[in-house]
């Protein structure tokens, strides 16, 4: 395995995750999302977003400034089809409305991510599922869901799956090429940030993140080279960590971990100790990709203020785990009572 000492050495790590901050992680074996601690990556909920019937394959999820979050599902194959949207839903995860669809054009919406004023996603286009022409392309919508409109047409997406902002545009990962892709907000093409050959390099590159130090990490899905990749700003290659399992999804925690999915596992990689450890393998699901989002954790009914209906959710839960146990020791108490009062009042994150 390779190592790069610059790496190690600048791997800044990021404050300590505040109270409310969750990872969501879609599982697309039992269609459902899962909540883990920013801080460390330890296990929250393992139905924090239940299956709905509308999720098919959730591949990311963002959060808007309100506070709702929207969900790019691409359905479930590359073909365009009814179940293809981008779905809006409370921080809680109760369904609000869908936003954009295949009816609207868009099919197969796979990276989801909220910059420069708006949320923007990649629509993949794949030649041998759609029998429709169309176009790979990143596309872009209003905070409050209006404004949909393709954005970025021609511009080297050949199959794009993740974007990130990056230096004034987006960085999108490219499954044809096996590249990481410079867009930038005048859609004018550009040398890719990370140009591979799928062989010695990125091969079927999925999320893509960037750290507290401004390192880019990068997910290698597939054989020969899968594996977590980091790359300086500038785009020079650092390092690479071969990984237990394919990666799908990457992200930094707060401990300075980089938290990863893969399969059935979800894993965390130590930069500094070079130690890699499992925090679950569940049998059926299929991990994608990380996201953080804030809650108001004592808003149990996401109404938008802490109050009674919130104390009777919590007196309901009582004795027990779930989202009325809100310091997280495993059981619902006084300890969890005394923090909602502490709380009483609005939540701006919920909006």
């Amino acid at each position: 395995m390779l190592r790069a000492a610059s790496v190690v050495a600048t791997l800044a790590l990021p404050a300590a995750s505040q109270a409310g901050t969750l990872i969501l992680i879609p599982d697309t074996g039992a269609d459902k999302v899962w909540a883990f601690s920013a801080f460390d990556g330890s296990v929250i909920s393992n139905n924090y977003v239940p299956n709905d019937g509308r999720m098919k394959q959730v591949m990311q999820i963002a959060q808007l400034p309100g506070g709702t979050i929207v969900m790019a599902d691409p359905g479930t194959s590359q073909s365009c089809a009814a179940d293809d949207a981008v779905r809006e839903y409370t921080p809680c995860g109760q369904y609000i409305r869908t936003i954009a669809s295949s009816v609207d054009g868009v099919c197969n919406p796979e990276g989801i991510t909220v910059a420069y004023g708006k949320a923007w996603f990649v629509r993949l286009y794949d030649t041998a599922s759609e029998p429709t022409p169309g176009a790979s392309a990143l596309w872009s919508f209003e905070f409050d869901g209006t404004g949909l409109s393709q954005s970025c047409l021609n511009v080297g997406l050949d199959k794009p799956w993740g974007v990130v902002p990056f230096q004034g545009g987006f960085l999108v990962s490219d499954s044809i090429d096996d590249n990481v892709e410079f867009v930038g907000l005048d859609c004018v093409s550009r040398p890719p940030f990370v140009d591979s050959d799928g062989v010695n390099g990125v091969n079927f590159p999925q999320q893509v993140s960037l750290l507290a130090d401004g390192t880019v990490a990068v997910a290698s899905f597939s054989a020969p080279t899968q594996g977590l990749y980091f790359y300086a700003p500038n785009g020079t290659y650092l390092d690479v960590h071969i990984p237990a399992t394919s990666p799908r999804g990457i992200f930094q925690l707060g401990n300075g971990e980089i938290l990863y999915t893969g399969g059935t596992q979800v894993r965390a990689y130590n930069p500094t100790e070079f130690t890699d450890r499992l925090i679950i393998n569940q049998a059926g699901a299929s991990f994608r990709w990380i996201a953080p989002i804030e809650r108001c954790e004592s808003d149990l009914d996401c109404s938008g203020a802490i109050n009674g209906a919130d104390l009777g959710a919590l007196l309901g839960g009582w004795g027990a785990a779930g989202p009325s146990d809100l310091n997280g020791d495993g059981t619902t108490d006084g300890a969890d009572l005394g923090r909602l009062l502490a709380d009483w009042g609005g939540c701006s994150v919920n909006g």
